[in-house]
C-alpha cells in the first residue's frame, strides 16, 4: 500500500480514499496525509495518534460505538475529582501519559462533546482511554472523596462496573482505530483485570494492545529527519512510554504464568525511557551502559523497562520460555547441566547486581524511613497532589516497588539451582573438601532465603500501609506470595533447623502482610494469596510436628546433613559473602575437588507435598490446574508465578511442551 501511495504521488493524483482499500492489510495507511499537518521531523506515515474514519462500512458502526462511549462521560465536576485521583494514585506505577497533556486533552474533549454532534469525532480511542482512567480512578477513591462523589449522586462502583462493561463489549472497535490510545486503553484495562481478579481477561487484552502497538511501530524508532517541535517530541516520548509499559506487562505475564513472550527483541530498536525526559526522543544510555542520573519521576519506568529486559532473557535462559531452538541438555551428563545452569545464574546473577546499582538514592528502600503522610486519610484528602511531601512520597512508593522486584528477581535467577544438591564422596580426605561455602546448591537457597527475607521486611516499613491502597497493591501481593511460597518450601526441607525457624519467622511477617493488603485494598488477590500460604503453612508445622516426634518418613534429609562437609554448609549463610562465593565456585583451584551433582530429591518431595496437600485440601476455593492436560503435569498454585516451582526441569519440560 506504500507503493500505491507512492504510484499516485509520482502521478500527482490523489489517493483512493480508504473505502477503496479497507480489506488490504494496510490499506488505511494511504491516507496518511489527510489526517492533519505533518508534524515537523517524522515522516507522515508514522505519524498516528489517533485515526479519523472515511467513508466506508465501518463508519456508522464507528459513530455508534464512540457516541455510546461518550455517553458514559461523568459531569465535568465528577472527571476533575476522578483525574486527579488517578493521577495521585495510580500514574505513579503506571506513567503512560504525560500528565500535562492529558489534563488539557480531556478538557477539551469535554468542550467538543458539549458544542458538537455527540459521535462526530470517529476515533473511540481517546474516550476509551479517558473513560479507563476515570474507571480506576473510581476504584481507588477514599472514604473523602467517594463522598464528594455521593453529593453528585455518583455511585462508584456502579459508574465503574458500566463503563468497563461497555469498553469490555466495544474493545474490538476501539483497537480497530489502530491509534495510540488504544494501546493505552488495552494497558489499563488489561492491568485493572491483571491485578482486580481476572488475570484470564488480562492476557488477551494485552496481547491486543500488543497487536496494535507493533501495527503501529512503537517497537521501533522513529526517523528524525530534521529538528523537532516540543509537540513531535513529545509524540515520541509518548509512543515510547506506551511501548515500554507493554513490554512490561508481557514480561510480567510472562513470569506469572509462565507462557512465550510476544515480543522478539531483535525485531525491536526503539530506544529506553529518557530519565531526564529532556533529549530529543533519545535515552542517554544504551542498554548495557549504567546510567546514573538524579531521581526523577521517570526514573522508575527507566528502571523497571530495563529490569523487564533482563528477566526476559532469564525467563529464555533458565526455564526455556519462548525459546525454540533444539537443545541437546538430554544428551550430557547432570553435571555438564549443572555446570552449564550455573554459569548461565553467575551471569545473570551479575546483571541483576549491575541494574541494581543504577537505582538512584531517593528510590533506595529504606524500611525504616518516615512516610511522608501520616495515615491513607491524609493522602485522600490531599486531591490533586503536588509539591516536595508528595514528590517523597512517590519516590518512597516506586523504592518499594523497585526492592520487591530485586528479591523476585533474585529467587526467579536461583530457583532452577535448588532442583540440584552436590554429594561428597566418604573417600576424602577433609583437607582435600572444598570449602563449606562454596557449595552451589547452598548458595541458590542462601540467595532465595535472603530474597524472601528482605521482601517479608517490607511490611515494616510505613510506606507499605500506605501501598495497599495504590495500584500496586496487587502488584506487591503477588511478589509477597512469591516470597510466602519460597519459604514455606524451605520450611518444609529444613526441618528443625535453625534456618526453618528463622523462615517460618519470615513467614509470619509475610503472612501480617498478605493480611494487611486483604483488609486494605480493593483487590481479591490479596485474600487467594492468603488462604493458600495459611494452608501451606498448616502442612508445614503439621510436617515439622511429626519430625519433632519422630514419625516423620522422609530419611534424605538426615542423610543429607550426615555427609562429610555438607553440616557446616548447612551453618554458613553469611548474605555478605554471596556474591563472591558464587563466583568463586566458578574457578575451582586445582587442589579442590568438585562434589557430584545429584537431583534434590528433598526439594521435589517438599514441592510435591505442597501441591498434593493443597490438591486433596477440602476447601471450597476454585483452584484450577495450570495445565489442563489430563496426561501431562499439573500444579495445583493458579497464584501468579507459582509454575515456577513445578517439579519437573523447567528448560526440559517446556521443550517438550
Amino acid at each position: 500500500m506504500s507503493l500505491v501511495a507512492g504510484a499516485f504521488e509520482l502521478h500527482n493524483s490523489a489517493t483512493p480514499d480508504t473505502s477503496m482499500t479497507t480489506a488490504m492489510p494496510g490499506g488505511q495507511d494511504v491516507q496518511g496525509a489527510s489526517e492533519g499537518p505533518p508534524k515537523p521531523g517524522i515522516p507522515q506515515q508514522q505519524h498516528r495518534p489517533g485515526r479519523i474514519y472515511s467513508a466506508n462500512p465501518l463508519l456508522q458502526q464507528s459513530r455508534s460505538v464512540t457516541a455510546e462511549l461518550l455517553s458514559l462521560l461523568p459531569s465535568r465536576e465528577v472527571a476533575a475529582l476522578l483525574v486527579d485521583t488517578y493521577f495521585d494514585r495510580v500514574h505513579w506505577f503506571m506513567l503512560i501519559f504525560h500528565q500535562q497533556d492529558f489534563r488539557m486533552k480531556w478538557q477539551l474533549m469535554y468542550d467538543a462533546s458539549v458544542d458538537s454532534t455527540p459521535g462526530r469525532n470517529l476515533n473511540p480511542g481517546p474516550v476509551s482511554t479517558f473513560l479507563m482512567v476515570i474507571a480506576i480512578a473510581l476504584q481507588y477513591s477514599g472514604s473523602h472523596r467517594q463522598q464528594i462523589l455521593q453529593k453528585h449522586n455518583v455511585d462508584p462502583t456502579a459508574m465503574k462496573e458500566n463503563i468497563l462493561s461497555v469498553i469490555r463489549s466495544k474493545l474490538l472497535d476501539i483497537v480497530a482505530s489502530q491509534s495510540i490510545e488504544a494501546v493505552q486503553t488495552c494497558v489499563l484495562l488489561g492491568t485493572y483485570y491483571l491485578y482486580h481478579g481476572s488475570p484470564n481477561l488480562a492476557w488477551p487484552v494485552c496481547g491486543c494492545g500488543l497487536r496494535v502497538a507493533q501495527a503501529l511501530r512503537l517497537h521501533r524508532r522513529l526517523p528524525i529527519t530534521s529538528p523537532l517541535s516540543p509537540e513531535s517530541q513529545q509524540l515520541i516520548e509518548t509512543r515510547k512510554r506506551c511501548w515500554w509499559a507493554i513490554y512490561e506487562i508481557e514480561t510480567f505475564c510472562s513470569i506469572s504464568y509462565g507462557y512465550p513472550h510476544g515480543i522478539v527483541d531483535a525485531d525491536c530498536n526503539v530506544e529506553l525511557l529518557d530519565p531526564l525526559a529532556t533529549s530529543q526522543g533519545q535515552s542517554p544510555a544504551s542498554y548495557n551502559e549504567v546510567h546514573m542520573c538524579p531521581a526523577t519521576l521517570l526514573s522508575y519506568k527507566y528502571l523497571m523497562s530495563k529490569l523487564s529486559v533482563f528477566l526476559k532473557d532469564a525467563l529464555t535462559e533458565l526455564y526455556g520460555i519462548g525459546c525454540h531452538k533444539a537443545s541437546d541438555q538430554k544428551d550430557r551428563s547432570l553435571s555438564a547441566r549443572f555446570e552449564n545452569l550455573l554459569q548461565k545464574v553467575r551471569r545473570l546473577d551479575g546483571r541483576l547486581e549491575r541494574w541494581k546499582a543504577e537505582i538512584p538514592g531517593p528510590l533506595c528502600f529504606d524500611r525504616f524511613s518516615r512516610a511522608s503522610y501520616a495515615s491513607v486519610e491524609e493522602i485522600d484528602r490531599d486531591i490533586g497532589a503536588s509539591g516536595p511531601k508528595f514528590e517523597t512520597h512517590v519516590y518512597q512508593l516506586q523504592a518499594l516497588a523497585l526492592a520487591l522486584a530485586y528479591d523476585n528477581a533474585k529467587i526467579l535467577i536461583h530457583r532452577p539451582l535448588m532442583a540440584y544438591r552436590e554429594k561428597l564422596s566418604h573417600n576424602h580426605t577433609p583437607a582435600a573438601l572444598p570449602h563449606p561455602s562454596n557449595n552451589s546448591s547452598h548458595l541458590a537457597l542462601t540467595a532465595c532465603r535472603n530474597a524472601a527475607m528482605s521482601t517479608s521486611h517490607v511490611g515494616e516499613s510505613p510506606i507499605f500501609s500506605l501501598a495497599a491502597e495504590t495500584y500496586a497493591a496487587a502488584y506487591i501481593s503477588i511478589h509477597t506470595f512469591t516470597a510466602g511460597v519460597l519459604l514455606c518450601v524451605l520450611s518444609s526441607i529444613e526441618s528443625l533447623t535453625p534456618e526453618s525457624q528463622e523462615s517460618k519467622l519470615g513467614l509470619r511477617r509475610i503472612l501480617s502482610m498478605q493480611a494487611k493488603l486483604k483488609s486494605e485494598s480493593p483487590c481479591t488477590l490479596s485474600a487467594q494469596g492468603l488462604d493458600i500460604l495459611e494452608r501451606l503453612t498448616r502442612l508445614v508445622m503439621e510436617k515439622e510436628l511429626k519430625d519433632l516426634l519422630g514419625q516423620g518418613s522422609d530419611a534424605s534429609l538426615q542423610s543429607r546433613r550426615t555427609e562429610p562437609g555438607v553440616q557446616e554448609n548447612w551453618e554458613a549463610s553469611q548474605q555478605g559473602q554471596l556474591d563472591a562465593q558464587l563466583g568463586q565456585i566458578m574457578e575451582p583451584t586445582h587442589e579442590q575437588i568438585m562434589p557430584e551433582t545429584l537431583e534434590d530429591t528433598d526439594v521435589s518431595q517438599a514441592l510435591f507435598d505442597l501441591d498434593q496437600a493443597l490438591f486433596n485440601s477440602d476447601s471450597q476455593m476454585p483452584i484450577d490446574p495450570i495445565f489442563s492436560d489430563p496426561n501431562g503435569p499439573s500444579n495445583v498454585f493458579t497464584q501468579e508465578q507459582a509454575w515456577i516451582w513445578g517439579m519437573e526441569d523447567p528448560v526440559e519440560f517446556n521443550q517438550e511442551w
